[in-house]
């Protein structure tokens, strides 16, 4: 009999690779009808990939349907640089990269997930000092499954863009933000 791993939680992001955050925003808006987006432009992670460090760059787009998070991720750094995001990427591979749930314990569930057979994993540092984990399996592919360590900040972003899903008329549909303006 087949022994199931610990769970994690709920799913409360799914997340895409896509080569163009405006074109794929623009999409999901227009035949989705999913919105308002909120992107951050020019996002810097201070990360550990596979065992050396690097500074993930990045454009992020988020909206929601229902307590969902639809994440759209475009990676701006270069083709040449291992990332979580290159392989794909080399091989023509966007859409669904990652499924994420909130971490109380980011240190726990990384070890939990490595003892379960995520033997990839990517940490990164936001500027607050708040900690996000790829952790990646050769069995599941490209797929990987995020943590975000929970700190008030993004318990607001999250109750917020729901907020602002619920009450979309359909105007002002991409909004845009600094990453280095926060």
């Amino acid at each position: 009999m087949l022994t199931p791993g610990k769970r994690f939680g709920k799913v409360v992001q799914t997340a895409y690779l896509v080569p163009d955050i405006d074109a794929a925003m623009e999409h999901w808006v227009h035949h989705a009808g999913l919105g308002p987006f909120t992107c951050y432009r020019n996002i810097e992670l201070d990360s550990t990939f596979e065992g050396r460090t690097l500074e993930l760059q990045i454009h992020e787009a988020l909206a929601y349907a229902g307590d969902l998070q639809i994440q759209l991720v475009q990676s701006l750094n270069p083709a040449e640089e291992a990332t979580p995001y290159q392989r794909d990427i080399g091989n023509g591979r966007y859409g669904l990269h990652h499924l994420a749930f909130f971490s109380e314990d980011i240190d726990r569930d990384i070890e939990t997930a490595r003892a379960q057979g995520f033997e990839r994993v990517c940490v990164m540092r936001g500027k607050d000092g708040h900690r996000y984990a790829y952790c990646g399996s050769a069995v599941l592919g490209e797929v990987w499954i995020e943590f975000l360590e929970v700190y008030p900040q993004l318990t607001e972003i999250f109750a917020s863009g729901i907020a602002a899903a619920e009450d979309w008329d359909g105007s002002d549909p991409i909004r845009n933000i600094e990453y280095a303006d926060l």
